[in-house]
């Protein structure tokens, strides 16, 4: 059965609960993979008419704002753990990379919308937008003030000396995103690191952050498979 209109019969909602039934449909469609779905395979998907999710939506990216939201909620969740459990700022950073780049491993195409620029998917929906449909998520804010909050409590230990704390927290953030992308879509492949995050994998590219000082930060939920890497023969 095709997985946009997984739901035939109508389905009387009770006022307020449409709205999240909309979400979590939202969130089942993008989970497989189906990022450019429309509200007309939303309403088919919930069993209710083309024009419902408008009576709580204005559009489809008021709705993937929502979805957006809901992402961030759950990464911020993750990173606010990551961070009370590390003891130390030099442990909170290592566990905020870890929770990031675990995040992005159990959500990726969650993830990839979170951090996507927001776009109409057609003419007839982008009339229904409102100008604010693609501010930025509240709870995103908060997780990037996790981080910025890290790289503070790191510069008062003496670690990035004479360094901007908004510069050392968006270089630290890319490395995290940039690793996350790069891995999800298969792009470090070619370079013999295979697809998954690995606990070895892990270890290596975080060495580049400053040492952590306890190594009683848990390890995140990481696949085992061994990494496959290619081996360049002498002449």
């Amino acid at each position: 059965m095709d997985g946009l209109a997984a739901a035939t019969t109508t389905t009387c909602y009770h006022h307020g609960d449409l709205s999240a039934a909309c979400i979590r449909a939202g969130l089942e469609l993008v989970a497989g993979g189906h990022l450019d779905f429309s509200m007309r395979d939303l309403a088919r998907r919930i069993g209710v008419s083309h024009q419902a999710p408008y009576h709580h939506f204005a559009g489809r990216e008021e709705l993937l704002a929502a979805i957006r939201e809901e992402g961030f909620q759950e990464f911020l969740t993750d990173l606010r753990r990551a961070r009370a459990a590390g003891g130390n700022p030099h442990a909170a950073l290592h566990g905020l990379g870890r929770a990031y780049l675990d995040f992005a491993r159990r959500r990726p195409h969650h993830y990839r919308l979170m951090f996507s620029v927001p776009a109409p998917n057609d003419d007839a929906e982008a009339m229904h937008e409102p100008e604010d449909a693609s501010k930025m998520p509240s709870a995103a804010e908060e997780s990037f003030e996790e981080l910025h909050q890290c790289v503070r409590d790191l510069q008062a230990t003496g670690e990035y000396p004479g360094r901007a704390s908004l510069d050392v927290a968006v270089a630290v953030w890319s490395w995290s995103h940039g690793l996350s992308l790069l891995l999800s879509q298969g792009q470090l492949r070619w370079l013999g690191y295979g697809d998954e995050l690995t606990p070895e994998l892990y270890q290596r590219w975080a060495a580049f952050l400053p040492e952590a000082k306890t190594a009683s930060v848990p390890a995140p939920s990481l696949p085992t498979r061994p990494v496959r890497r290619k081996v360049r023969r002498g002449p």
